[in-house]
């Protein structure tokens, strides 16, 4: 297993902040894409939300060919040079991930949330 660091950009009309989310023990980058597209809840009470479903599914208006290989190549929307911010009026979040180790215990989400750290893993 890996633990990747999730992190978020918010852009909005006077102010921007950056930083981490909360720590994932997954698999590969293509299990955390598909955990940020399922809008999961996470312990800490906040939710992710975006728009990922739409534009890697054929059947949607919003579809982009290789949308899901690019932001994974990229390991999130937040690193990728194609991706825009529109509408900032109530503000825009965009999400990304960082590998922090390899090799790591399934148990090192247990020890994250012990010492107050925000952690969630993939079952």
């Amino acid at each position: 297993m890996k633990l990747y660091e999730i992190r978020f950009r918010f852009y909005a009309p006077k102010d921007s902040k950056e930083g981490i989310l909360t720590y994932l023990l997954a698999e590969s980058s293509e299990d955390v894409y598909e955990w940020i597209r399922s809008e999961p809840k996470l312990q800490n009470d906040k939710h992710i939300f975006v728009s990922w479903m739409y534009k890697d599914d054929p059947e949607a208006d919003e579809y982009e060919k290789d949308f899901k290989n690019r932001i994974i190549e990229c390991c999130g929307d937040m690193y990728d040079d194609e991706s825009e911010v529109y509408d900032l009026y109530y503000g825009a979040t965009q999400y990304g991930w960082k590998e922090v180790s390899s090799n790591v215990s399934s148990n090192i989400t247990y020890e994250l949330k012990r010492l107050g750290i925000p952690a969630e893993e993939i079952v």
